[in-house]
């Protein structure tokens, strides 16, 4: 009895003392995180939020700065922001989840849906579209301030800038008529497809899409020299998010609890290697995504999304440094206890 005794003592000693370290090494990786965000923001490198996931656990969240250029409204957590690019997703896995459905295939010309585009659409698929190698022209951005300005440059376009499928060009046209796509078929305006069909159903109940300068708790961007820009959106369809509901939108993409693991392989396998997809860069191993990788961003907004099998990385800004991937390395070097580099101030035209 006493031996038993004895081996129970000795074994809650190692647990006590493993716990311990692991306290020790989790809060050593809370300090180095703080002291990374506030050496940056105190050099007015980093204005914005952060949240930081590990093993799917949130670590770390928290906000630095401000809302706005005023300088008198300090931004929280559950501010939203423009993410860019990143937005995309919203319509890539929207025409996952209708192929799904059995409304559409990948390999549908856009004519099907699309009737009034010209002849050259007969030879542009959906597919092309989600890897941008459809031959559309660039947006004539100085030309559109709404949909209608862009729908009607398309129909006046006579011929494609090359061949469907033997190129690619990271071209926002491809974005633009995947949303009406998604339009025609649901008949529902895009961005209210976003919020009942993709936002609601997964829990998101803040997401905000194209919100304006008047929305509360929606940070706006602004300068270096504290200029503050005016929200425009020369095409509809751009959704906003907060840290938690960001979080929420990445674990649901790795979980497959929006489109399946085949649907979501299909996001991530690019024209040729190097380039964008619907859902930036990604892979999926043994039925798992290991690797989810998106940056965006839109005036003076900025974002990047990094998640892995290992931790998730969420950083928005409203006063772009272009600076998020140096502070990315970084949060990884201190999540796997490596030395990292502190972040220094760049100047930014």
């Amino acid at each position: 009895m006493k031996i038993v005794k004895s081996n129970r003592i000795i074994l809650l000693i190692a647990l006590l003392v493993t716990c311990g370290n692991c306290y020790s090494q989790s809060s050593q990786k809370t300090t180095n995180l703080d002291s990374l965000f506030q050496k940056a923001h105190k050099l007015k490198a980093f204005n914005g939020n952060v949240l930081i996931a590990q093993k799917g656990k949130i670590i770390y969240e928290k906000a630095f700065g401000q809302a706005d250029a005023s300088n008198t409204t300090p931004l929280n957590t559950k501010y939203r922001f423009h993410i860019g690019s990143i937005a995309k997703e919203f319509n890539a896995i929207g025409i996952m989840m209708l192929k799904e459905q059995g409304k559409l295939k990948l390999d549908d010309s856009i004519s099907k849906f699309l009737p009034e585009l010209p002849s050259w659409a007969n030879k542009i698929k959906i597919i092309h579209l989600l890897q941008y190698t459809s031959g559309l022209p660039q947006i004539k951005w100085n030309e559109v301030n709404q949909d209608s300005d862009n729908m009607m440059l398309l129909k006046k376009t006579l011929i494609l800038d090359f061949e469907p499928g033997t190129k690619y060009d990271y071209n926002n046209n491809n974005v633009f008529l995947q949303r009406r796509i998604i339009e025609r078929i649901t008949n529902m305006t895009f961005n209210s497809f976003v919020i009942k069909k993709i936002l609601e159903p997964i829990g998101i109940k803040n997401g905000l899409v194209d919100p304006d300068e008047k929305e509360k708790l929606f940070a706006i961007s602004f300068n270096n020299k504290g200029k503050q820009d005016a929200i425009k959106y020369n095409i509809s369809g751009w959704t906003a998010l907060n840290l938690k509901d960001f979080y929420k939108w990445s674990e649901a993409i790795n979980s497959f609890k929006i489109i399946n693991p085949e649907s979501t392989l299909e996001l991530f396998i690019p024209f040729s290697k190097g380039n964008q997809t619907g859902l930036g860069e990604g892979s999926i191993e043994d039925g798992k995504v290991t690797s989810h990788i998106h940056d965006g961003a839109a005036f003076n907004y900025q974002a990047l999304l990094v998640s892995n099998q290992n931790f998730t990385i969420i950083l928005m800004t409203n006063n772009k440094q272009n600076n998020l991937d140096e502070i990315s390395d970084s949060i990884q070097s201190i999540l796997e206890e490596k030395p990292y580099n502190q972040i220094k101030k760049t100047i930014v035209n």
